[in-house]
């Protein structure tokens, strides 16, 4: 079986149980959390959960540690399950899956922004809003900071960009100017 149905099935999985159980925000926020530990350190997570010389138990505490403490009782059990199960070196593609499912079932939209400069909390109600606006749904907004666009932001759905930097702007301009040529 490959990967993409492995995770599926188990993110599906959990999703059902979290609407069951009504803990599909927290747990969403401790696989959101795991992705991102993940995804840092993604080479060393996947010997570790891969190495069978290394204990279920240690592979918990280490699932513990990557999602933050405290952890959701039903995020715990899933965990074991999947150690169980042998499926614990998947844990970061179920993640993934798991989070797009929420989103989708709940109309929630990651949003991606990336400000020259920490931005104020007026300026990203107005991101927010727009996003919310234009695409009809609520806005997840994660933040990132990014001195090298001079000024404005990116913002980042799905597969498009809107690019309103200066560094941006300026590129576009070096463009322009190369094409009259």
């Amino acid at each position: 079986m490959d990967n993409g149905k492995i995770s599926v099935r188990y993110a599906r999985a959990l999703l059902n149980t979290t609407k069951e159980l009504q803990c599909g925000k927290t747990v969403y926020e401790g696989m959101a959390r795991l992705a991102e530990n993940y995804s840092q350190a993604s080479t060393l997570f996947y010997e570790a959960l891969s190495n069978p010389m290394i204990s279920g138990e240690e592979k918990l505490n280490l699932l513990i540690t990557a999602t933050g403490e405290p952890v959701h009782p039903c995020l715990l059990n899933f965990f074991r399950f999947l150690i169980e199960k042998k499926r614990e070196n998947k844990i970061h593609l179920i993640a993934l899956q798991y989070q797009e499912m929420y989103r989708a079932e709940n109309h929630l939209l990651r949003a991606d922004v990336t400000t020259a400069a920490m931005p104020d909390e007026k300026t990203l109600n107005h991101i927010r809003e727009f996003v919310e606006n234009n695409f009809h749904c609520e806005a997840e907004i994660h933040l990132k900071v990014d001195p090298d666009l001079i000024g404005g932001f990116t913002l980042d759905i799905e597969h498009e960009r809107l690019d309103a930097s200066i560094a941006g702007r300026l590129q576009h301009l070096k463009e322009e100017l190369k094409n009259e040529r």
